[in-house]
């Protein structure tokens, strides 16, 4: 048997459901597309294989039958409706358990046109792991030559690199948090309740205002929309005199020599900086190209990251107790417009909309149509801030 170890990043996403719906006015024949599924698939048999919670591994002989696309007759539902209520919903316990694969995928005919959905364990994958595999389907489909992406565990830093002390040290030295009991409880009852907190606050941004923005500030798209959603967010929260940024950062090209095209988990959020409540855009996209540049700092962070989960050391890079929380100090962002999900075409255009991925981020760019609005999406707490008067 072949194995997956699971790294520090993939077994934090153990219990996470990845996933994405795409409508189209029309699609490919089923056989098409799963011809063109198994292809893509072909470089990455961690998917095809089992979940063994003994080894913490992905499992697999080479003899696995491929990913089945399975084909749903939905007559009398439209591509207006959730795609994700049309399918049945990931079995992440069964993942976990060892009776069901990484990786699922649907075909759906509907009353005026078709649809996609893929969904699967986070484990496995990250934003940028699914859609790019995501994508590449598509292109396969349509015709067009693809590279598979890298597939090697080894290249995350090795979690025995440094010593139980070395990395204590080095941890208290950066000023790393202390994740004392009562931020531990505050940590867990907040994402307990973003996931029981279904509703979210979304505000679209159109493409002329977003260069608006640009024009005025000076700064990029992601700067700009960093700063509206935080604005907005602050209007809420009058007595917040200074704010704590991060940013879901994917780290390949960035650190530790992992390289763009790597398949698996390799984001992390990143703290952008403190900023007064009256910050402007430059001056978070100033803090962003600082930090992010910084390949040696994002190296050792990571570095840290999994020493300190080897050596299960309470210490954090920020206090994680004030995420998604009721009265935040910390603004936590992923942008997900780097995907380019609306986009994803498989040689009969694009889709009339692309459903982001329903994870429990505070605040999430998302872009469901090309050309289109840039989505703001609150979740959690966030989203409960925003509905207040």
């Amino acid at each position: 048997m072949k194995t997956w170890k699971l790294t520090s990043f993939d077994l934090f996403s153990l219990g996470m459901t990845i996933k994405g719906a795409w409508t189209y006015k029309e699609l490919p024949e089923a056989q098409k597309l799963q011809a063109s599924l198994d292809a893509v698939l072909q470089p990455y048999p961690q998917l095809l294989g089992l979940y063994d919670e003994k080894l913490k591994s992905a499992v697999w002989s080479g003899r696995e039958e491929p990913i089945r696309l399975v084909e749903l007759d939905r007559r009398g539902h439209s591509v207006s409706e959730d795609m994700y209520d049309l399918v049945p919903e990931f079995d992440t316990k069964g993942f976990k358990s060892g009776r069901s694969r990484a990786l699922e995928a649907y075909r759906i005919m509907l009353d005026d046109g078709a649809a996609v959905v893929l969904q699967g364990a986070h484990a496995l994958m990250d934003g940028a792991s699914f859609y790019r595999i995501a994508g590449d389907w598509g292109k396969l489909t349509a015709g067009i030559p693809v590279e598979a992406m890298t597939v090697d565990q080894s290249l995350i830093p090795d979690a025995d690199a440094l010593t139980e002390e070395e990395t204590l040290a080095r941890v208290q030295e950066l000023g790393w948090r202390r994740i004392e009991f009562k931020s531990l409880f505050k940590m867990l009852f907040n994402l307990a309740s973003m996931k029981l907190i279904k509703d979210t606050y979304v505000i679209n941004v159109n493409q002329d205002e977003i260069s608006r923005m640009r024009e005025e500030s000076g700064a990029g798209t992601n700067a700009v929309l960093c700063r509206f959603a935080v604005s907005r967010l602050l209007e809420k929260l009058p007595s917040k005199k200074r704010f704590t940024l991060l940013e879901v950062a994917d780290l390949r090209g960035r650190a530790c020599g992992v390289p763009e095209g790597f398949c698996g988990n390799f984001s992390q959020p990143v703290i952008i900086g403190e900023f007064d409540r009256d910050a402007i855009a430059a001056d978070i996209q100033k803090a962003a190209i600082s930090i992010l540049s910084d390949n040696d700092a994002l190296s050792e962070n990571v570095q840290l990251s999994v020493c300190s989960s080897r050596y299960s050391l309470p210490y954090f890079m920020f206090d994680a107790g004030d995420m998604n929380s009721r009265d935040p100090k910390l603004f936590y962002v992923n942008n997900q417009l780097k995907f380019k999900a609306c986009e994803l075409d498989f040689g009969t255009g694009k889709p009339l909309k692309a459903q982001q991925a329903m994870l429990p981020d505070m605040i999430k760019f998302w872009q469901s149509v090309p050309d289109g609005p840039v989505q703001i999406i609150y979740g959690g707490f966030a989203a409960k801030i925003m509905v207040k008067n």
